[in-house]
């Protein structure tokens, strides 16, 4: 049995999968660049376990316990206590790279080294350690604390009984481990960037903030793409999908919309500004970038709705072909990630795979390559399974 979890970088992951680890009566040995980051970290978690005091959310006794069982320190020569050890610095490969490499030489034999990276290549990342065989990703979300889901990636070099270990663990104490083929963006974070992709192309094309978001909202996701963007802020959605075109090419071409936000430094609510004007008591849409960029076509409800569902459908499809994941996994990870109020595969079915099909193909004739349909999809069409009404479909057999 595990006793000892080590974290290192105290940013919004890492506070987060200490309080994570905290509540499940581990000791956290949390590690930071240097003392004084140290101490802010340290201080910021005793700050937000007081509030929870103060809330009622958390006993008093039982926060001094938390406080009792971490340790802050920029000393990572203390990870030789840890049992597993995560990885939550910026995702950057160099400096992951350098970090872990550095993690390496203070870590038990039996240790298991893993990285929280959301997009980036688990082998390349990897491929510079001296025991390649005990590293893995695992991709949690944000907030660690308490979002189940955690993505499970091995790389080329990862044991298969180290994945099993992970997925053991993550599972005993209350995660749900999915295990992902290793591609970059993963699963989740490929479909959202498709997605967020998307939708900085319908606003050039002539959707309207609003629109766009109260149509995201009326196919069933949880919150609109231009909401979502600003909350987690534009140079990170910039940055994964830099990744995600790096690797995929065209069908992850990055809209001018998106690049131009970035070099604006409208990131959203961090910066007072994005697609959203947060400086207002209620925060209004922000069409100044926008409007350089839009062409002069309206889009009805109707028709951005169909967009999103369709690219939604597509990435989530293509997926399930390249055996990503299987048709199960990939429904909970995007009900459970995302938010999204059914899984994509089941959501196709129930649309009615001919027409998923007649949709994408008319789609791609305009749009390109990123709606191209998965052979998966006219495989199951040619079939003659249909969804339910056929007995089968992509998210299995009805």
């Amino acid at each position: 049995m595990l006793s000892s979890v080590g974290v290192v970088g105290g940013g919004i992951m890492g506070s987060g999968l200490a309080r994570y680890f905290l509540a499940k009566d581990f000791r956290v040995i949390l590690i930071e660049a240097d003392r004084y980051s140290a101490q802010k970290v340290r201080g910021r978690l005793e700050n937000v376990l007081g509030k929870d005091v103060e809330k009622g959310k958390l006993a008093q006794a039982r926060a001094e316990n938390f406080l009792g069982h971490l340790q802050v320190s920029e000393d990572i020569s203390r990870l030789a206590e840890a049992e597993f050890v995560i990885e939550a610095v910026t995702e950057n490969l160099s400096l992951k790279r350098e970090i872990l490499i550095n993690i390496e030489g203070h870590l038990s034999n039996d240790a298991v080294l893993c990285s929280t990276t959301s997009a980036l290549p688990v082998s390349a990342i990897g491929a510079v350690l001296a025991r390649p065989d005990r590293f893995i990703g695992t991709h949690f979300f944000n907030p660690a604390h308490i979002m189940p889901l955690v993505e499970v990636i091995p790389g080329m070099d990862t044991e298969p009984d180290v994945v099993e270990k992970v997925k053991d663990f993550l599972l005993l104490y209350g995660k749900r481990p999915i295990k992902i083929k290793e591609c970059p963006g993963f699963l989740v974070n490929r479909i959202l960037g498709a997605l967020m992709n998307e939708a900085m192309w319908l606003l050039e094309e002539g959707a309207g903030i609003r629109e766009l978001d109260s149509s995201a909202k009326s196919i069933g996701l949880p919150m609109g793409p231009a909401a979502l963007g600003d909350m987690v802020g534009w140079d990170v959605i910039y940055a994964s999908n830099l990744t995600l075109e790096t690797y995929y090419g065209s069908r992850f071409e990055i809209p001018n919309l998106l690049k131009e936000l970035v070099v604006q430094r409208s990131y959203g609510v961090k910066s007072g500004n994005g697609l959203y004007d947060h400086t207002k008591n209620v925060p209004e849409p922000s069409d100044h970038l926008i409007s350089t960029y839009q062409r002069a076509q309206k889009m009805s409800n109707e028709q951005i709705g169909q967009r999103l569902t369709s690219i939604i459908l597509a990435e989530s499809i293509r997926c399930l072909d390249e055996g990503i994941a299987s048709n199960k996994d990939i429904d909970m990870a995007m009900t459970l990630g995302a938010g999204f109020t059914r899984g994509p595969l089941a959501w196709a079915d129930e649309i009615g795979l001919k027409e998923v099909l007649e949709n994408l193909l008319r789609y791609s004739e305009v749009n390109g390559p990123r709606f191209w349909p998965a052979p998966i999809l006219r495989v199951h069409v040619t079939a003659g399974y249909n969804g339910p009404s056929s007995g089968r479909g992509l998210a299995g057999t009805y």
